[in-house]
């Protein structure tokens, strides 16, 4: 059989995937891992002092197809000035991540909330989950 023009994970005519032993194709919603580190890299990417927190963490969750769950500033006794919640994925393979700017502001810290140490962390779950609620309700 002539495979030279069949694209990798595509069935030929001559191998149907309902044929046995050939896997079925994956089907176009199926969830897929997250873009962690694209984002990582977007958000190094982005110019934090001409463009400012909000607009940096959202360019780069807007590359990745990422949502904002919220961004808020801290206050002046916490160790950073401003935190943001962002879900990158969907579904199972949801990835669920703590952007913070450090008092310093040079830089951008990300973490997944299940490494993070930071009180906002253990809020952020049961926010994107209710978001997810009232989404579907609306």
């Amino acid at each position: 059989m002539d495979t030279s023009n069949t694209i990798v994970g595509e069935a030929s005519p001559e191998t149907p995937s309902s044929m046995p032993g050939n896997p079925a194709p994956a089907a176009s919603g199926a969830a897929e891992k997250p873009d962690t580190m694209g984002f990582e890299l977007a958000l190094q990417l982005q110019d934090l002092q001409s463009t400012g927190f909000e607009a940096a963490v959202t360019a780069a969750i807007d590359s990745v197809g990422g949502e904002l769950l919220f961004d808020m500033p801290m206050p002046a006794e916490t160790d950073c000035q401003h935190v943001a919640a962002v879900s990158v994925g969907s579904g199972e393979e949801r990835a669920l991540m703590l952007v913070t700017l450090p008092k310093e502001g040079e830089t951008l810290h990300v973490e997944t909330v299940e490494e993070s140490s930071h009180p906002v962390a253990r809020i952020v779950a049961a926010y994107a989950g209710l978001k997810n609620h009232l989404a579907i309700a609306a």
